[in-house]
Formats: structure tokens, C-alpha cells, sequence
């Protein structure tokens, strides 16, 4: 018999008992009941779920987040984002979820066979202090994996940048390529690679899985928001103003929400110090820029930035390195 009872049948069950529904036929179809077939039934009915949610989830926050951006910084470059580019990015983001989604499916799913080091709360967690203790080095954990995937798999590694495609993702490079849109336009694997932190960590380190999910949620607006370029946050985190010079040299800046593994290895590299009148229009675009945005904005609307992966990936951003 599963260890935990799967999240879906935790948040609807008491409803869907007092509709009448037999606990037995709640237990088989979300996957509680201990058979194969319920096993798989519950996989599909959360994979439903989950897919659902994550539509609505980015067609009200995406949206919500360039409007925002559009009425109070009518002058940014991520307001001036053309809209067939949005509907290319929306296009790749929707052909990326049915695997994007598998991510939660997999941490409730590992919850349930009782693989998962995740505890239901924090009594269970061994009180207060352990769980506060369990949810920073879940956190420590989820930076360090994502630091490993993002810099080495799928920047460094000649197997993981072919298999994993990441160069998708940075076709958009300039200022006014990238918004609250783009932050979900990874080919499927890349999304799904860097997303995999958040259910294999809990295979690891005993945290609440309250605080699992949470943080599942925040990475899908912190994703959002650090696309936007125009609210930078204080040290150690890795504000929007960072991951922007990470799409512009792809080389830069590989971390997930802090500077921290980026640090270590060196890999970090700072905003100018006009970064933000640039991000917020209050300067406007080099010419060159504006140039070069306009040509790959036409690569990938024409081929999906065929062009582009051949000539902006990261070798080329190391030469530009060497050059600087």
C-alpha cells in the first residue's frame, strides 16, 4: 500500500466522498490503492491535472506581468517584445508542458511509493528546527543541482547541449526579445532537466513537503520574473538584472536564485553600472543591439532561431570573452 496519500486525492477526496463517490473508487483512480493499474491510473489522472493547471497557471501570470510591465515601463525593452514573437514563445511553451508537468507529478509520485525523504509537516520532520534545518539544505541542494545542469550539462557538455537543446532557449538574447513569455519557451527536455531539482532533491533530504511545493510554485514565477530584466534584487540573489547577462553572452550566471555556486566557480559576472536605466528605457538600446535583435527575432520566427543556434551558442560567447 502507498506510504502517502497523493496530493489530488488529499485536496479533493473529502469533496468527492461527501458527493457520494465510494472510497474505494477514490483510492483505485488516484492511485492509492496499491495496484499497478491504480498506479497508473492515478499517474494519468494527476498528469490531467497538473497539465491543466499549469495552463492556467501561465496564461494569468504571463500575461499579468507584461501588462504590469507595459503600463508602468512603457519604454523597456521587455515591453516592446513583438507579438509574433510572443506567440512563438507561447507556441514553444505549450508543446513543453506535457513534459514540464511531469516534475510535480514525479514529487507527489515519490511521495506516495514512499521513496521520498519529505516528511507531511513539521512535527514529522522532527519539529521546528529540523524542518527549518531540512528546508535550507533542500534549498542548498536544488542550487547546487541546477547549478551542475545548467553550467555543465547544458552549457560545457558537447553531449548535454545536443541532447539537452538549451540554445532554443537563448535565441532570445536581447533586451527586447526576452519577457514574462519566454521564460517557458525551453525546448522540452531543457525545461524538464532543470525542473527535475525539485523531485529528486526530496529523494535526499527529509523537508516538509509543504515547503516542496512551494517552492515548485515559486520557481514557476521566479522563472516568469527574472525574464522581465526591470526589478533587480539585493546580493546574494539572482535577480533579473544577472539573468539577463546570462541570455545576453550565455555564458554568465548559471545559478538558480542565489549567486552562490556562481561565486565558487567563477562564473558570475556583474550588471554595468547603466544596467538598469537600460532595462527600464530610461537610455535606449545601442543601435548594434537593436540591429542584431531585429535579425534573430526574424531567424526564429522564419526557422525557430536555426540561424541563431549555429552562431550564438557558447563557443562563441567564449571567444567573445576573450576578446572583452
Amino acid at each position: 500500500m502507498p506510504s502517502h496519500t497523493p496530493l489530488l486525492q488529499v485536496l479533493l477526496g473529502p469533496a468527492l466522498l461527501h458527493a457520494g463517490i465510494a472510497p474505494e473508487t477514490l483510492s483505485f483512480v488516484f492511485g492509492s490503492e496499491g495496484s499497478l493499474l491504480s498506479d497508473l491510473c492515478g499517474r494519468l489522472v494527476c498528469w490531467c491535472a497538473f497539465y491543466a493547471l499549469i495552463h492556467i497557471f501561465y496564461h494569468i501570470f504571463a500575461p499579468g506581468v507584461r501588462a504590469f510591465c507595459e503600463r508602468w515601463y512603457p519604454d523597456a525593452p521587455t515591453s516592446a517584445v513583438p507579438q509574433k514573437l510572443v506567440d512563438n514563445m507561447i507556441e514553444v511553451s505549450h508543446a513543453a508542458f506535457p513534459l514540464y508537468v511531469t516534475v510535480p507529478l514525479l514529487t507527489d509520485f515519490f511521495q506516495v511509493k514512499g521513496w521520498s525523504q519529505a516528511c507531511g509537516g513539521i512535527d514529522d520532520c522532527g519539529g521546528p528546527a529540523r524542518a527549518l534545518l531540512g528546508c535550507a539544505a533542500y534549498f542548498l541542494l536544488l542550487e547546487f543541482i541546477i547549478f551542475v545542469d545548467h553550467y555543465y550539462l547544458l552549457h560545457k557538455w558537447s553531449v548535454g547541449k545536443r541532447l539537452g537543446q538549451h540554445a532554443f532557449h537563448h535565441v532570445y538574447k536581447y533586451a527586447d526579445q526576452l519577457n514574462a513569455y519566454s521564460g517557458y519557451s525551453f525546448a522540452p527536455q531543457d525545461g524538464w532537466s532543470q525542473g527535475m531539482a525539485l523531485p529528486l532533491a526530496t529523494l535526499l533530504v527529509p523537508v516538509p513537503i509543504g515547503f516542496v511545493y512551494l517552492m515548485e510554485v515559486l520557481t514557476g514565477l521566479w522563472t516568469l520574473y527574472i525574464h522581465t530584466d526591470l526589478f533587480p534584487l539585493p546580493w546574494p540573489f539572482m535577480g533579473c538584472d544577472y539573468h539577463y547577462i546570462h541570455h545576453r553572452y550565455n555564458w554568465y550566471n548559471f545559478g538558480f536564485m542565489t549567486l552562490l555556486f556562481d561565486s565558487l566557480f567563477r562564473t558570475v559576472k556583474h550588471p554595468r553600472h547603466d544596467a538598469l536605466a537600460l532595462s527600464r528605457g530610461e537610455l535606449p538600446m545601442p543601435k548594434l543591439d537593436l540591429l542584431r535583435s531585429a535579425e534573430l527575432s526574424s531567424a526564429i520566427l522564419a526557422k525557430r532561431g536555426r540561424e541563431a543556434l549555429q552562431s550564438d551558442d557558447a563557443s562563441e560567447s567564449a571567444a567573445a570573452r576573450k576578446a572583452e
